[in-house]
């Protein structure tokens, strides 16, 4: 008790740990009727005797393998290596998805001991536990806490038919592309060995006049030749487009990093075992740019609203837009996402079980696959943003991205058919659904209190995080520009041309502007009533407008070729890592749960600590989205060129019309 008592004074984070304890000495050592079963009770008495009669090696055993501290899971492996231990995981959550509370401690207990043993001693301790945990949330939580304990190595994956499925289908993915390298090796070595009496003509000529239905045959297996799919992230191979354009695969890779920064900080702060540090962590004025990382997703948007309108505008100019046209349009957006997602989505929730294990692994897996079984279909079909009420009991949770902005596009298409036909009429319908949308925003915010931090309400997440309403305002303002550059593109050049003074104002202005909304709530950060409704209202509503404005200004010079950035902005490592950063986006969550969830040991929250990880696991993720860029992403793409395209020139025997030389494309 004297020990406990001392733990206790260095670290309130061992009121659980302690309560656990002494619990189970109160069982044993008071005369009222045992609670928890005899087996037990009998088992940590006899623990506990052979401690008082100098023999302390299984008690000790027992302490040094369990969590010290709250969210610390000891030693997992020593402890179940032991057939007379029990690792045991106890946690306590709310029962409310909105009250953030998640704590945990792994527990190395007599094997005898179930986990009802456990979440016994935490009932019969409730109320000291919920005034505990009332005093440092600030707030009532009388019957909102629940104690839950579970063996982690019960919980073991089960294969079922999906499952198999699920590895048939990447064993089918590999053995494609293992297809396609072989027929390349194949139609390398045959056209070195030229047949005797023909030339090259000849051989073209007859190679052209193969059978149809052989040559689709070799156009649909070389979709999946991966050294060709390598090469097309080569910008000479699959075309430049607008090389004044390019800029923005850095703002790509700055944006992505700083949503991986931003996810990596949230995934541990649940985990943290400095768990009591966690609110002076998240109060300081340096976590503005924690905060801000919800900015990065609006650039997106902006990107998407700017490149959308851009082809959009270029494809359709000279030629008139149809209901047909709307469809394929549909259609060659479903090819470019949908074969990854279904993959990401497949391999995550049905295989990524078997290759990891834990103490928080095994349960999270299971979690995971309860809401898989839900909401699988629904973010394949793009609505989880509109069905999913919290992101926590979704399957892919990141995907609301995806199914927001493809509910934008289906609206923005006809938007743009207005554009190309009324110039004028459509860029003030642009204006005013812009407009509309940063009103109804306002309104929404106001309405329901909201802050410029976030909210813990049950309409935060549904009605303004991944509401297309809300996220629609980028968009906008990025089909705006988007307009403004292809009509003003030759009279920018010339306005920055001759001046460096122009070109770095307008970077600098720019740069301020993104600077000025992150650590504008820097005060709120310190005081959560600093702001007015009316200023957390605008902040949600015209902030993530104004900062990508910001970001326009910014790369003004850069778009018309006269930035000082123009080398680093145009390198081939942002080229590359542009063209992945979709795949990237895809699977960052599941790296950051790999890491996280699949640890056993502790982990520690700092900001030191946070960007390391965050620099692994950008590298990771842009390492397995090459993967899925080459083994599924790119093939599909070829496919559609091949299977869709309406007209082909003549083509090489097993070469699609991809191959083929090609006007340069965005």
């Amino acid at each position: 008790a004297e020990y406990m008592g001392n733990l206790m004074r260095k670290n309130i984070s061992w009121v659980i740990v302690a309560v656990i304890i002494a619990g189970v000495v109160a069982e044993i050592t008071t005369d009222e009727p045992p609670t928890s079963p005899e087996v037990c009770m009998a088992a940590v008495q006899e623990t506990v005797s052979k401690f008082q009669d100098g023999q302390p090696e299984d008690l000790l055993r027992l302490v040094q393998n369990s969590g010290r501290f709250l969210n610390e899971v000891g030693h997992y492996e020593s402890c179940i290596r032991n057939p007379l231990n029990k690792y045991v995981m106890v946690s306590i959550s709310s029962s409310n998805l909105y009250v953030p509370i998640s704590n945990f401690v792994g527990i190395c207990g007599p094997s005898v001991c179930n986990p009802k043993d456990y979440t016994a001693i935490l009932e019969k301790n409730r109320d000291q536990i919920e005034k505990f945990y009332s005093s440092i949330m600030h707030m009532n939580l009388t019957n909102f806490l629940v104690f839950d304990a579970y063996v982690p190595i019960e919980l073991s994956p089960t294969f079922d038919t999906l499952t198999w499925i699920t590895m048939y289908m990447v064993i089918l993915l590999i053995g494609a592309s293992a297809g396609g390298l072989l027929f390349r090796i194949v139609r390398s070595s045959k056209s070195d060995q030229p047949a005797a009496g023909s030339t090259k003509n000849e051989r073209s000529e007859s190679d052209s006049s193969a059978e149809p239905r052989g040559s689709l045959l070799q156009a649909i297996v070389a979709c999946f030749d991966p050294i060709r799919n390598l090469k097309k992230l080569n910008p000479e191979e699959s075309g430049r487009g607008d090389p004044n354009l390019s800029p923005f695969n850095a703002v790509r890779f700055f944006m992505i990093f700083w949503v991986i920064l931003g996810h990596e900080i949230m995934g541990v702060i649940g985990l943290a075992s400095n768990a009591h540090e966690v609110p002076h962590f998240l109060s300081n004025p340096s976590s503005a740019w924690l905060y801000g990382g919800v900015l990065a997703i609006d650039v997106f948007f902006y990107l998407s609203g700017f490149f959308f309108i851009y082809i959009f505008f270029k494809k359709f100019q000279n030629k008139s837009f149809g209901i047909k046209d709307y469809f394929l349009s549909l259609i060659h957006r479903l090819i470019r996402i949908l074969p990854t997602y279904i993959v990401v989505l497949l391999v995550h929730w049905k295989l990524l079980s078997f290759i990891r294990d834990g103490p928080l692994w095994n349960k999270l897996e299971t979690m995971k696959n309860t809401n898989c079984g839900y909401f699988a279909v629904v973010d394949l079909l793009f609505l989880n943003n509109l069905l999913v009420p919290f992101a926590m009991i979704d399957c892919i949770s990141w995907g609301w991205y995806l199914a927001c902005d493809m509910q934008i596009f289906l609206v923005m298409i006809l938007v743009s058919v207005v554009v190309l036909k009324k110039k004028l009429l459509g860029k003030s319908l642009i204006w005013i659904l812009l407009i509309v949308s940063i009103v109804y925003t306002y309104n929404l915010a106001y309405s329901f209190g909201f802050s410029a931090l976030g909210s813990m309400a049950p309409e935060y997440y549904p009605k303004y995080y991944v509401s297309p309403l809300t996220r629609v305002p980028p968009y906008l303002f990025g089909m705006l520009v988007g307009l403004w550059y292809i009509e003003e593109k030759g009279k920018l050049t010339k306005f920055f041309a001759n001046s460096r003074l122009l070109k770095a104002l307008a970077s600098l202005f720019g740069l301020f502007t993104m600077y000025s909304i992150v650590v504008v709530v820097k005060p709120l950060i310190q005081d959560g009533k600093a702001f007015t409704q009316v200023q957390n209202a605008l902040y949600l509503s015209v902030g993530k407008t104004l900062f990508v404005a910001g970001l326009t200004l910014f790369m003004m010079p850069s778009l018309v070729g006269c930035s000082i950035f123009r080398s680093l902005f145009r390198s081939r490592f942002f080229e590359v890592t542009g063209k992945l950063s979709f795949t990237a986006y895809m699977v960052h969550i599941i790296v950051i749960v790999f890491k996280s969830y699949g640890t056993k040991h502790s982990l520690f929250l700092s900001y030191e600590g946070a960007i390391h990880e965050s620099i692994s696991t950008t590298v990771i993720s842009f390492f397995v989205g090459l993967l899925l860029y080459v083994f599924v992403e790119q093939p599909f793409v070829n496919l559609e060129q091949v299977l869709f395209q309406t007209r082909r020139r003549p083509l090489k025997s097993g070469v699609s019309q991809s191959e083929a030389p090609k006007e340069k494309e965005h």
